[in-house]
């Protein structure tokens, strides 16, 4: 299988998510993870984007972002393998005393430690916990400064961040530009302008984006990927399953296999 996901369980009853990647043709749509990314590039080259910033991570790199930093990522035509680990927010902030809406500015996002990505990946793949859990935290605490930001992204516009609210709950297919400009009680035009300054995309992006979001944390819950796709707005479960695999590389049901798979065995 070219890529797939696997849970790890760890200390306190927090769960990790881990992506093991070997397919040169993946591709990431712009997307955005609520937990934070820690990556190992275990063979090959990734170019990708953070934050609107283009990054090269090569064979031997350790990979941070931050949760809810837009992001897109392409890897290289030859051999390729990664491992990413997505880390709940809350199991990060009881190990470094910060509020669980509060984290540590990055130092990097990107740099070479062969033997820590090494072992990230040798630990993940054994499914080892306990060592994972060590690992992340010495690679976070090692990037984290002392400084504290506000987790999820401020807008800076409160009638922007309603609206922004509002399209976690509706179809991007069906945005009527007119009516959300209506919300904020501005042209078309202004509000287009507005929410791409904002937010740094269209709304029908970000309304697809924050849909995708909301689906992942149905699918944890355990909801029928039927249900979660009609939730959540697509057109139908074809629609959702290609979606949902561009920005997290494998598909709902192959997700939800694997979420069920962990839960018999815990």
């Amino acid at each position: 299988m070219a890529s797939h996901v696997i849970g790890l369980p760890m200390d306190g009853g927090a769960q990790v998510e881990a992506m093991f990647s070997a397919d040169p043709k993946a591709r990431f749509e712009l997307h955005w993870h609520a937990e934070w990314s820690v990556g190992a590039i275990l063979e090959g080259r990734c170019e990708f984007t953070c934050g609107g910033e283009r990054q090269v991570a090569q064979t031997g790199d350790l990979v941070v972002m931050a949760p809810f930093a837009l992001h897109t990522a392409g890897v290289s035509p030859q051999g390729f393998r990664m491992v990413m680990l997505y880390v709940p927010h809350a199991w990060v902030a009881a190990r470094f005393g910060w509020p669980e809406d509060r984290r540590g500015v990055l130092h990097r996002g990107v740099w070479q430690d062969r033997a820590k990505a090494d072992a990230l990946g040798d630990a993940a793949l054994s499914q080892d916990g306990e060592q994972v859990g060590r690992l992340l935290e010495q690679i976070l605490r090692a990037q984290s400064g002392r400084e504290l930001m506000a987790v999820e992204r401020r807008m800076g516009d409160a009638r922007v961040e309603a609206v922004c609210n509002a399209l976690e709950l509706e179809d991007a297919c069906r945005i009527d530009p007119g009516a959300l400009a209506q919300r904020l009680g501005v042209s078309r035009e202004h509000f287009h302008r507005l929410f791409r300054m904002a937010v740094g995309m269209t709304p029908a992006h970000y309304a697809r984006l924050a849909r995708i979001g909301r689906a992942k944390v149905l699918l944890r819950e355990g909801r029928a990927q039927a249900d979660v796709a009609a939730q959540c707005g697509f057109t139908d479960q074809a629609h959702f399953s290609r979606w949902f695999r561009r920005c997290f590389g494998v598909t709902p049901g192959n997700y939800m296999a694997e979420r069920q798979r962990v839960t018999r065995a815990a």
